[in-house]
């Protein structure tokens, strides 16, 4: 079968989560701000960035696991 660990998608991953979180501690002050206000679109913001880090989140986690060679069983 072969060593097909997805190591690119670990790294990938896990730097776009990271970025994502630095940004959040860099800019809060500014994200907080567009966050608060009611007009136009942005109530939104708040559940597409939820998404976004879910996402990513959750990609590098599936990653992970899947690197260190923890998988679900697969049932026939």
């Amino acid at each position: 079968m072969g060593n097909n660990k997805p190591y690119a998608g670990l790294i990938i991953s896990g730097l776009i989560s990271g970025a994502l979180y630095l940004a959040l501690f860099l800019f809060h002050h500014e994200i907080m701000a567009a966050f608060t206000r009611t007009d136009g679109w942005y109530p939104a913001l708040p559940v597409i960035t939820a998404f976004m880090f879910s996402f990513s989140h959750g990609a590098f986690t599936g990653y992970f696991w899947e690197v260190l060679g923890i998988t679900a069983r697969r049932r026939d």
